[in-house]
């Protein structure tokens, strides 16, 4: 297993009026952070925003990253904020400040984002696809959807927001869940098991 690095990616980065001043406003903040190329689902992620301004609902979309995307994703969500890309340092205050980790990526192998954004006390509404949805039980740490509907990621992240309770249990499991997988953590585990194999023999 890949580990994380739980003292840079912490809730205790937290800082509201960061993520205030990029988007203006108070309203509940939607992060999307990856490369911006369509092998993201960027269609997706285009749809959920139009659905959203559809349904005149009172969220914020926060898209960081760059790539060859950034134009059109600029022109189908031209409320959204785009703030390119940025460090490891201040993506990890815009995790532990935002409200909801959006990801309808299916290209992922891994998804080291889903996992940061979990240590960061960031519920997370993604894809039923690719390596990121093995880090989600359904309905305990996160929510899967279908990858390409956009309905259904919009419902689950509106009932996130409508049920506190739901809300503060996908940060609690999404914690424990990745403090298992701290670079702390895992070379205690590798080690015990060289210890355990040397014994063996």
């Amino acid at each position: 297993q890949r580990g994380v690095d739980t003292q840079l990616f912490t809730p205790l980065k937290s800082n509201k009026k960061v993520i205030q001043t990029l988007v203006g406003n108070e309203r509940p903040v939607i992060l999307f952070a990856s490369r911006l190329v369509w092998e993201k689902n960027l269609e997706t992620l285009c749809n959920i925003y139009q659905l959203s301004q559809d349904r005149n609902l009172p969220y914020n979309f926060l898209v960081v990253g760059d790539g060859v995307a950034l134009e059109a994703c600029q022109r189908r969500m031209p409320k959204a904020v785009f703030t390119g890309k940025v460090d490891h340092e201040h993506l990890s205050v815009l995790y532990a400040s935002a409200d909801v980790f959006l990801f309808p990526s299916i290209s992922e192998s891994y998804g080291n984002v889903v996992i940061e954004a979990m240590a960061s006390g960031l519920p997370c509404v993604i894809a039923d696809g690719g390596g990121s949805r093995n880090f989600i039980q359904q309905g305990i740490n996160g929510f899967l959807c279908q990858p390409n509907d956009a309905a259904d990621y919009l419902d689950k992240i509106t009932l996130l927001f409508q049920d506190a309770e739901l809300y503060r249990q996908f940060v609690v499991e999404g914690l424990r869940y990745s403090k298992s997988l701290s670079w702390d953590d895992l070379a205690d585990t590798y080690f015990k098991d060289l210890a355990t194999m040397a014994s063996e023999h």
